[in-house]
């Protein structure tokens, strides 16, 4: 495990096989908003790191519902009580907290669309997971995706390119593709995953041009 930053404001817990982000000074000064709480197993060494290095969390957003994005959740709800935002239609989530028997019940259940305090989007790309959401920090052109795409370098490519998570960890491939054109009507500069390398140059375009190259069984949302 390991503790670094990734841009200002922004940290990143790195665990062996997933990642945290740290959002400092959000959704006020001196306030941290956590974005998901990596694996069960991960939860007590994800507290003791929060608490020795922030002292605090405030809210935490979770951003889908695979164990490795919100298994820590409970140790960190006890541990700090935060503020909890989840996305409303994500049922596989709900599932996994009631199969492990928590009575955790989100203070902000959010849609596509919505905007959350901070200033931060929620754009929700179907198919990896049900309702899997990617959070556009408005005010900085920082998207964070949620799973949404991952570092190419993730699939054995060389860094700095994205890639939709492989087809096996996938509900719905073809739908986990196709709706990566919903992020291609917001601008961002910066885009911050989960697995695999982060990318810093130009991540908008790298996604419109892996989007043209596709084949879509002569289906292109951009002729509708």
């Amino acid at each position: 495990m390991s503790v670094s930053n990734v841009v200002e404001g922004i940290d990143q817990i790195q665990f062996e096989h997933v990642r945290v982000f740290v959002l400092k000074d959000m959704p006020e000064e001196g306030e941290i908003t956590l974005v998901d709480t990596a694996f069960d197993e991960n939860g007590e060494e994800l507290v003791e790191t929060l608490r020795a290095e922030y002292g605090r969390v405030d809210r935490v957003i979770l951003t889908h519902g695979d164990h490795g994005h919100h298994g820590g959740l409970a140790h960190v709800v006890e541990a700090f009580d935060p503020e909890l935002a989840m996305p409303a239609d994500e049922s596989k989530l709900y599932e996994h907290l009631e199969e492990a028997g928590l009575d955790i019940e989100p203070d902000v259940a959010y849609e596509d669309g919505d905007v959350l305090d901070g200033n931060i989007r929620v754009i929700q790309v179907p198919g990896h997971t049900e309702a899997t959401s990617a959070l556009l920090l408005e005010d900085r052109d920082i998207l964070i995706s949620g799973d949404t795409l991952d570092g190419s370098d993730r699939g054995g490519l060389p860094a700095g390119y994205l890639l939709p998570p492989p087809a096996l960890f996938n509900a719905n491939h073809e739908d986990a593709e196709l709706n990566l054109y919903n992020l291609l009507g917001h601008d961002f500069d910066t885009l911050l995953v989960f697995h695999g390398s982060h990318v810093f140059e130009d991540p908008k375009g790298k996604l419109d041009d892996f989007l043209v190259e596709r084949e879509w069984n002569e289906w292109d949302p951009r002729n509708d």
